[in-house]
């Protein structure tokens, strides 16, 4: 069996020099070139639609990270005004309890757990009230 005979390609049609072949070879020619610009033009679609996303990604990126440091700046803001409201509320705790002639236990409030026992200072149980009430919770 004779092997199948291979499609012309746009050189070897160019090579031809009859008068068959010349038509041919211009409408394969003609085919051909509408192939390549159909394919051109998809290409450059195809590339700057990758541009664009990644010029969208970068600005989400940009974005996020604004709103990140915006975030962590909040965060450090509300530390410090949690740290100023639990020492108003000890102050305020002590100084109720020297007028009641009460002495007052210390403890860090790192330490305070959901599940004090009874025989807690009052300043515990209120700074305890405190978070529940802000929704702060004890990280240790």
């Amino acid at each position: 069996m004779p092997p199948k005979p291979r499609a012309r390609t746009y050189a070897t049609a160019a090579l031809a020099n009859d008068s068959a072949t010349d038509s041919a070879v211009t409408t394969d020619d003609d085919e051909y070139r509408q192939k390549r610009d159909r394919n051109n033009i998809a290409v450059k679609k195809s590339r700057e639609k990758s541009r664009q996303r990644a010029r969208d990604t970068a600005e989400k990126m940009e974005r996020l990270r604004q709103e990140n440091d915006e975030l962590e700046q909040r965060t450090v803001e509300l530390a410090a005004e949690l740290r100023t409201l639990k020492d108003l509320l000890l102050a305020r705790a002590s100084s109720s309890a020297a007028r009641r002639g009460n002495a007052v236990k210390t403890a860090k409030p790192a330490t305070t757990s959901s599940t004090s026992s009874p025989s807690s200072s009052s300043v515990l149980a209120d700074l305890h009230t405190v978070n529940i009430d802000h929704e702060y919770t004890n990280s240790n």
